[in-house]
């Protein structure tokens, strides 16, 4: 059920969990451990729909490569960004939790089967459907992957029964994370302001901070240093490592054999480079997507051809004289980004009206990332011609040498991962494997901040499974102590 703000210090005290954010990790959380019988309070810093007055919070800087402007690139209200995201899922491959030769940073504490367990739950949370298992393409290096496309779940729409009408879950909006005390190596209570300039101090058996994979390191920067250092002792990671997925139209094709790669059935067709592929070529894993073109825009690639190859325009002239079928795709990809220190979230010198540093973003594209998209494109390419199956034109920008990323357009995923990473040890990352922090028994964070490397599947279904994860986690030491 829904409380006021200025019940929440008295609530609080028979609290189990306290999770800090409403989005996809926050959400599936609540419900599940309500589901279970535990009590939880569930704080969200927006309003129920979208504010001006909650979404200017997340206004920042950004510095270095250009960038969706930080305060387009999430929502900060009531189910948080799933209130406008594709639903667009699939997992992180297994060798994704592995280190890749290209760049060792990519390890995870964790394998895939330590989130193998969760996928079926988290897939009912976000209502995905059934896909079916990747499919290797002989003799191209690439395998056709899938997505589940379904139409995309609103959390708060979905659970809105459970959030009004529960008893054991408590939501509490426009409650803004501001402070954290700790002694012992305990969270011993959470400060949280609302937009009137009130406080109230949250008390919980155990915490938990959700609020996304930009706003997770901000807040616990701002709450370390008002600690003197206190909640995080060994900080010199948290907020690095920061990943996106870049994003771009990287060129387009001719498929002469259009059943090779499924395009006789499908309009879309996604591909990637097989574990193989990706450690030969010393890159990082990429998704290529295939969008098939109507039969004009073929045409016109079909012409564009013929001052450049007059020879295979006269082929594929004959083949359509025969009635043969010849698919155009438009070619978009989306790639990992290699885990570098120097990636990171900051604090700005600015603070917001609740009197917190703003974000300040550093970001840029590594040569790892470069190669990665240009030897993903080359790998199909050379596919498509050595088996005679079709022809690839690189987007310009790929076919220059150096690669010149695109500086506008679509650039990215709004996929905001790392940050706080997860790690074996409190000198290479801010949470243990369990998402708990190194140096504060009863602290953990839920969410894509805690990605080690990011393959490049859209990050929902992982971070819910992890999140859920989590839960299993909580529940057994919830048990332990009852």
């Amino acid at each position: 059920m829904y409380i006021a703000f200025e019940d929440i210090s008295e609530r609080s005290k028979a609290v189990d969990v306290c999770i800090i954010g409403a989005g996809a990790a926050g959400i599936s959380m609540a419900v599940t451990l309500t589901e279970r019988g535990h009590r939880v309070l569930l704080c969200e810093g927006g309003d129920a729909d979208y504010s001006e007055r909650s979404q200017e919070c997340y206004r920042g800087e950004v510095i270095g490569e250009p960038y969706i402007p930080l305060y387009g690139a999430r929502l900060r209200h009531l189910g948080g960004s799933t209130n406008h995201w594709g639903g667009i899922c699939r997992p992180l491959d297994r060798y994704d939790f592995t280190a890749k030769s290209a760049a060792s940073e990519t390890d995870w504490p964790i394998g895939r089967d330590a989130l193998s367990p969760y996928y079926r739950p988290a897939a009912s949370v976000l209502d995905l459907a059934p896909t079916p298992a990747d499919q290797p393409i002989t003799g191209s290096g690439l395998k056709r992957i899938y997505f589940s496309l379904g139409h995309p779940t609103r959390l708060k729409e979905k659970y809105a029964a459970t959030l009004s009408e529960s008893t054991t879950l408590e939501c509490c909006l426009t409650a803004n994370l501001v402070a954290l005390e700790s002694q012992d190596g305990k969270v011993t209570g959470a400060t949280f302001k609302n937009y009137r300039g009130n406080y109230r101090k949250v008390q919980a058996r155990y915490f938990v901070l959700a609020c996304g994979g930009i706003e997770n390191s901000r807040l616990l920067l701002w709450c370390n240093q008002q600690l003197n250092g206190q909640l995080i002792p060994q900080a010199g990671t948290l907020g690095r490592y920061w990943m996106e997925h870049p994003h771009a139209t990287v060129g387009q094709a001719l498929i002469f054999e259009p059943a090779a790669l499924g395009l006789d059935e499908d309009y879309n067709v996604f591909l990637s480079p097989t574990a193989h592929s990706i450690s030969s070529r010393q890159i990082l894993n990429c998704g290529l997507r295939l969008h098939r073109m109507n039969a004009e825009a073929t045409q016109e690639l079909i012409d564009e051809l013929a001052d450049q190859a007059p020879t295979l325009a006269g082929r594929l002239r004959i083949w359509q004289a025969q009635g043969r079928v010849i698919h155009g795709a438009v070619l978009r990809a989306a790639w990992e980004q290699e885990p570098r220190f120097d990636n990171r979230i900051e604090l700005s010198e600015e603070l917001d009206e609740l009197g917190v540093p703003r974000s300040r973003l550093v970001w840029q594209q590594s040569d790892l990332d470069r190669h990665t998209i240009r030897e993903s494109m080359l790998l199909l390419g050379e596919y498509l011609c050595d088996s005679e199956v079709g022809r690839l034109q690189l987007a310009d920008w790929l076919a220059d040498t150096p690669v010149q990323l695109p500086t506008e357009g679509e650039l990215a995923g709004r996929h905001h991962m790392g940050g706080t990473r997860m790690s074996l040890n409190a000198e290479q990352g801010i949470v243990n494997p369990d998402c708990r922090l190194f140096a504060q028994d009863n602290f953990y964070v839920a969410g894509s901040s805690v990605f080690a490397s990011a393959g490049h599947a859209n990050p929902t279904l992982t971070l819910v499974q992890l999140a859920l994860r989590l839960c299993d986690h909580l529940e057994s030491r919830l048990t332990q102590t009852a």
